[in-house]
């Protein structure tokens, strides 16, 4: 019961609750119901509420709930990346790709610079992934045509131009993705492997190779060295050379079963080895771009 000098009485007779009639007094609370309802209603229409419990359902394995969440919030908001990008990515992580792709593109002409840019990033990666290496390209310098100096979109280019062998142009947006971060572990990286799927092994190894020292010398992630050595051995295994592969590649892997599996792929990039498969499923040529 709401106490009476809440309301500016004093000294009233109190009656026993079960007395009282079940009214409501003008200007108390309202009932539990109405004000859950009101509660549920607001949420219903907050892009911001909508992306939050999206986010709890993702993170306790409900996908399907989180999409429901997502694409409420991403009709009400059109332009909000993130609500995009996590709708996006919960589709992409059950097999929707082509919807994913659709979701990123229905937001783009929405949002603001920032936030297009991050969608463009998003949005190549899964056109990449999805073998649509030249809309990638597309979605890529779409980003850039509006935010020209982020690293992210010309390495995410850089992957994209691989992918359509396009070595030259894929290398120099890396090397702009280096003058822009100069200490890009990721733009570093995947100079070094373009330098080798265009021919010149040697000087991808050298460089890959100092990249690898400097990082080590800085106490750098093992994740950023797990990459460096990934690369590396795909390097090795176009020379030829599948011993050295297999033991730079051990640092890439996790587990045996993984590098027993990495050791078939790079037998399969040796010179000379029948064109397989395997080059694709393991991502050679469509390799998504680092965040």
């Amino acid at each position: 019961m709401v106490p009476h000098e809440a309301f500016g009485v004093k000294h009233r007779r109190v009656w026993p609750a079960l007395l009282l009639p079940p009214l409501l007094l003008a200007g108390c609370v309202a009932p539990p119901a109405r004000v859950n309802q009101a509660a549920e209603m607001r949420a219903a229409n907050d892009p911001a509420s909508l992306t939050r419990i999206g986010d709890a359902a993702a993170a306790s394995g409900d996908e399907a709930t989180a999409i429901s969440f997502y694409r409420r919030a991403t009709e009400l908001q059109p332009g909000d990346a993130d609500a995009a990008i996590d709708y996006a990515r919960t589709l992409a992580a059950q097999g929707k790709n082509a919807e994913a792709i659709e979701a990123l593109q229905a937001s783009l002409p929405h949002a603001d610079a920032t936030g297009a840019a991050r969608l463009s990033t998003m949005l190549g990666k899964l056109l990449i992934l999805a073998h649509r290496p030249a809309e990638a390209v597309s979605a890529f310098r779409m980003g850039l045509a509006r935010t020209p100096n982020v690293a992210s979109l010309l390495i995410g280019l850089g992957v994209a131009l691989d992918a359509t062998r396009d070595f030259p142009a894929a290398q120099d947006a890396y090397r702009r993705a280096i003058a822009i971060e100069p200490r890009s572990i990721a733009a570093r990286n995947d100079l070094g492997l373009s330098i080798a799927l265009q021919g010149d092994t040697a000087q991808a190894v050298a460089a890959l190779t100092s990249l690898r020292d400097q990082v080590a010398r800085t106490d750098g992630k093992t994740s950023d060295l797990a990459m460096i050595d990934g690369n590396l051995a795909l390097v090795y295994a176009m020379q030829g050379n599948i011993d050295q592969a297999g033991t730079i590649g051990a640092g890439a892997t996790s587990n045996a079963g993984d590098l027993a599996g990495n050791m078939l792929f790079y037998s399969a990039l040796a010179p000379g080895a029948p064109v397989s498969g395997a080059l694709d499923s393991k991502g050679l040529t469509a390799a998504a771009p680092a965040d």
